[in-house]
Formats: structure tokens, C-alpha cells, sequence
């Protein structure tokens, strides 16, 4: 069979010995200058730790599965994510896609069903694991900020603010316990937004007055939402409530100015706009960080923290963010 997008690869290396991948895995073989793949691994089989090995001893570091089956795969490697980073065969570019991968289904299950504790209590594990392995390899960053999308949709902002978040949480010093709580409200920051009409989310053109005030609007939604669920901490609200104040006191939706507003929502607050400015959406192409960094510090003067600001320029310097 030629390929033509009916199989997708994935790295040998997320595949853990002993373990049911839930979908079938195929070997890519040519055969009269054709691509073909043939059946390796049926979706209920265990695979053993000697098949594993007998294919990294023939060098095969891809298999494939058809392109239908990736949410079961994706599946697959967000319950055995511990596993995954943790394992000492698998290199850290591979772990760092897998995380990102990862992140992003769970958040576009989450936008799909805002109010589900089910899909909530899976961003939690998610936060457990990418502080932990954030912590254990101070290069990750550089390895999962490759793969941030630049193309905007609401669940990978969501996703993106978190990462850039956490890691400049790290680069800052917070502690373990900080990093949980930030990069989960950073996480959710955005989850109002599902109750917000596609029609205005995705308007083209300049806002109405009543529009925008609409807009406004997520930012509580989403604390109440937060808050009904019952499954996160009350601080962790906190980058939700705060993420469009400004230093100034000219944002919402309290008009809180200076040293009124939390470090994790004047944190919350330049990891938002940096992304939105970096992420191409249907109104504004994306712009490179140095551009990017100039509008903030320039057509958004008094909206940032003027330390915490400087700090963040640093941050992606030294991380050498392009």
C-alpha cells in the first residue's frame, strides 16, 4: 500500500515492555520501490520486552498505526506517561513531543466537555508529570519549546501558556508546590471560554462594545467553573481570575493595579500575551519573539510588571528561544 497519510509513524521508544498499545502496530517494509506496511503487533497483544529489544537490535526505530487510530494511541501514551519519561532508553526530544501530544488531547477533551471531573482530574496527572520530569531535566524546555504550535486554537494556548508558565515559574525559583498550582490554573486559564459564543470567539473583524464585554466575561466564567468542580485547589484560580489585569489597573475584571495583583497573575498575565503574539490566528500573523517582546515593552507600556517583564526577556534569552 502506498503512503499516502493512511499510517502515521510513532517512536519505538514510547512503546513500554509488557503493556496492550490498544491499537494495531505495523512495520513500514519496500517491497518493488512500494511502501508497505505489514502487521507487527494486533491491538490486544502484550508486547514483550524481547520484541522490543529484537527490534531496536535491527535498528527499527519507527513503527506505524493507521492515522484513525492516533486518539487510541495518544491514549495509550497519556496513561503510561510516568513510565514514558521516566525511562531512561527514551530520548528527551521523544519525551518532550509525547508530553506536548499529550497535553493537547487532554485539552481538547476538556474544551469539549468543560464541566466533566473526569476530564478536569486528567490535567492534574498531566501538571504531576511535566513538573516532575521539568525538574529532573533543566534542558526540557528547550526541547518541548520546538514543538509549540504556532498555529492558534484555543486548547494549544491554553497548553503553550502553561509550558512557557512552568518553566519560567522554575527560572524564577518557585517551589514544587507553586509550580503544581501555577501550571495548573495556567493550564485551565482559558476554560471560560467554552461558554462564549464561536461566533464572537472566532469573529474576524473589530469587536463590538457588547461583544467584547462578552469576551470579558470567560474570565469568571471560568472560576466559577473551576470552583464547581471541586477538584482544584482555590489558589489555583489565581492565573484564571488575574490573567487580564494589568499593572496599570486598566484591565479586567477588577481594575486591580501594582502589587494588588498575585506574582501568579502577573506572571500568568505576560505568558498569555507572549503567546498570543507568537501564535498565528485568523486576524494577525505570528510574530517572532524579539518583535513580540517589543510590543509588550513598548505599545503595552504599564501592563507588566516592569521587573517581572525583564526577568521573562531573560528567561528566553538564556534559554535562547527563536
Amino acid at each position: 500500500m502506498d503512503k499516502s497519510g493512511t499510517y502515521i509513524p510513532i517512536d519505538l521508544m514510547t512503546i513500554q515492555p509488557e503493556t496492550v498499545v490498544g491499537c494495531d502496530l505495523y512495520l513500514e517494509t519496500g517491497v518493488d520501490n512500494k511502501i508497505r506496511y505489514v502487521l507487527y503487533s494486533s491491538a490486544t497483544s502484550i508486547i514483550k520486552s524481547s520484541k522490543i529489544e529484537e527490534l531496536r537490535k535491527y535498528d527499527v526505530r519507527k513503527l506505524f498505526i493507521r492515522s484513525e487510530d492516533k486518539k487510541k494511541y495518544l491514549q495509550y501514551t497519556e496513561s503510561n506517561l510516568k513510565n514514558i519519561i521516566r525511562d531512561k532508553n527514551t530520548d528527551i526530544k521523544v519525551k518532550a513531543e509525547i508530553v506536548y501530544e499529550v497535553a493537547k488531547g487532554i485539552m481538547f477533551d476538556v474544551f469539549a466537555q468543560p464541566r466533566s471531573r473526569e476530564q478536569l482530574e486528567r490535567t492534574k496527572v498531566w501538571t504531576t508529570n511535566i513538573v516532575e520530569f521539568a525538574l529532573r531535566h533543566e534542558n526540557f524546555f528547550t526541547n518541548i519549546v520546538n514543538l509549540i504550535s504556532y498555529d492558534y486554537t484555543t486548547y494549544s494556548h491554553s497548553v503553550n501558556v502553561s509550558i512557557y508558565g512552568l518553566f519560567f515559574a522554575m527560572y524564577l525559583k518557585f517551589d514544587s508546590k507553586e509550580l503544581h498550582v501555577l501550571t495548573t490554573g495556567l493550564l485551565l486559564h482559558d476554560i471560560g471560554k467554552t461558554q462564549i459564543e464561536h461566533e464572537i470567539l472566532n469573529k474576524r473583524g473589530k469587536l463590538t462594545k457588547d461583544e467584547f464585554e462578552r469576551i470579558k466575561m470567560h474570565v469568571e466564567l471560568g472560576v466559577e467553573m473551576i470552583i464547581q468542580s471541586g477538584c482544584f485547589e482555590s489558589i489555583a484560580v489565581i492565573p484564571v481570575i488575574q490573567h487580564h489585569e494589568k499593572c496599570n489597573g486598566t484591565g479586567y475584571p477588577k481594575g486591580l493595579r501594582g502589587e494588588m495583583l498575585h506574582k501568579y497573575g502577573k506572571l500568568a498575565g505576560i505568558v498569555d500575551v507572549y503567546d498570543a503574539l507568537t501564535t498565528r490566528r485568523s486576524y494577525a500573523f505570528a510574530q517572532s519573539p524579539f518583535p513580540a517582546l517589543r510590543v509588550m515593552s513598548d505599545e503595552m507600556r504599564g501592563s507588566f510588571d516592569v521587573d517581572l517583564f525583564k526577568h521573562f526577556v531573560l528567561f528566553l534569552g538564556s534559554n535562547k528561544v527563536k
